[in-house]
């Protein structure tokens, strides 16, 4: 069965690298996916919602302002067993990966 293991790069062009380097190692294109972080445009039920959770996150409303202002992106890769996720987690550590 697989699983999916998920890994945040502060740059988009780190993340686009060990994009590049999981896919020559073999990684089938299918089970890496790249996913820029963006900010969501405010409206009335996503501010609702977001001023309702902001009190909850660990740090308080600043915390969670600044987590929504990351640049970045994640990737997301599909494996089926502990070597293949030593083996992407190696591939990513290298562009400097951290767990998400």
């Amino acid at each position: 069965m697989t699983r999916s293991i998920h890994r945040n790069f502060e740059q988009v062009t780190d993340a686009e690298s060990a994009r590049s380097a999981l896919l020559s190692s073999g990684f089938p294109q299918s089970s890496v996916k790249l996913t820029k972080h963006t900010t969501l445009a405010p409206n009335v039920a996503t501010s609702t919602v977001g001023n309702l959770l902001d009190s909850l996150t660990p740090g308080g409303p600043a915390a969670a302002a600044a987590a929504r202002q990351r640049s970045g992106a994640m990737l997301t890769v599909d494996i089926y067993d502990d070597d293949e996720r030593d083996k992407a987690d190696s591939i990513m550590g290298g562009y400097g990966a951290r767990e998400a």
